[in-house]
């Protein structure tokens, strides 16, 4: 069983300029500190990060994902590809479930857009859990949802705050 969704978030940044907000975005740090809580993101030197985040509540769950994920600025175009990511609080269906997400943040005049691909899959041995499909997709749904909700917040407050800072800076 596989749940995809895609997403599409426009972000108003006034008198923001697309050439100073891609020299925001090339360094990969900059927009991820802020996009994510900096004290729980940890970077290796081969550009990939690791993030543990915060729980959330999923039906019955309390649920919290840690990732290991690539960031490269390339084609002007922010690349965020998740490698690894591990589901803690769903007990026995913590290695059943996979989640995917690859998203691009890019620069234009006055704002940035940010799109994002992503899936959530429980793997074939997940047959052997007695759960209804219905009830599987249902919490797929709702935990997508719930991410893209988070993701959006993250990028109307936390991006949009250091996009801005950078701008002041530079002027």
């Amino acid at each position: 069983m596989k749940v995809h969704r895609s997403h599409r978030l426009d972000l108003d940044l006034p008198g923001g300029k697309a050439a100073q907000l891609e020299a925001y975005l090339s360094d990969p740090t900059r927009p991820l500190k802020a996009l994510l809580n900096r004290k729980k993101i940890k970077q290796a030197e081969d550009g990939r990060f690791y993030y543990i985040s915060r729980p959330y509540s999923l039906l019955m769950f309390r649920i919290q994902p840690e990732v290991i994920f690539r960031s490269c600025w390339t084609d002007a175009h922010l690349q965020i590809e998740f490698e690894d990511c591990t589901i803690r609080g769903l007990g026995n269906l913590d290695s059943l479930v996979m989640f995917c997400c690859r998203a691009t943040i890019f620069p234009r005049d006055m704002g940035l857009v940010a799109e994002a691909d992503l899936s959530l899959e429980m793997k074939s041995e997940a047959a052997t859990v007695w759960i209804p499909r219905g009830v599987l997709q249902a919490m797929g749904e709702k935990a997508l949802q719930l991410i893209i909700e988070r993701l959006e917040k993250r990028c109307r407050t936390g991006l949009l705050r250091g996009a801005k800072g950078w701008i002041l800076e530079c002027t």
